[in-house]
């Protein structure tokens, strides 16, 4: 799979971002990834093809979903969720429940508490 221009520039925009919020620099950045500052820069800029690899591992690094976040990722990631789920729900409640009722999607309950 080759990467986009969009996606380098969304990695390069998450990069900068992560950069001024932890006070990173590149050369910190490139030793967590393995690689040296110069082929990090050129990667960033543009100056060779993204590597998937590095893709990853970046991503990992600075907590971003690349399947989320990457433009060429998001249109190959498809959801694909039909139909009804059971989902069950309980709590509790501050004292003793004396009537249960329902109407579509609210449920009401009436308990009686104690002073």
């Amino acid at each position: 799979m080759e990467f986009t221009y969009h996606d380098r520039q969304t990695l390069y925009d998450a990069w900068m971002s992560y950069k001024a919020k932890l006070r990173i620099t590149q050369i910190e950045m490139a030793k967590r990834l393995g690689v040296s500052q110069l082929d990090f820069s050129k990667t960033l800029r543009g100056d060779v093809p993204l590597d998937r690899g590095f893709v990853l591992r970046f991503c990992k690094e600075i907590g971003l979903d690349p399947n989320h976040s990457l433009p060429s990722l998001k249109s190959n990631h498809v959801s694909v969720m039909t139909g009804d789920i059971s989902v069950n729900t309980s709590l509790t409640v501050d004292g003793k429940v004396t009537k249960v009722e329902y109407s579509d999607n609210q449920v009401f309950i009436e308990y009686v508490k104690q002073l």
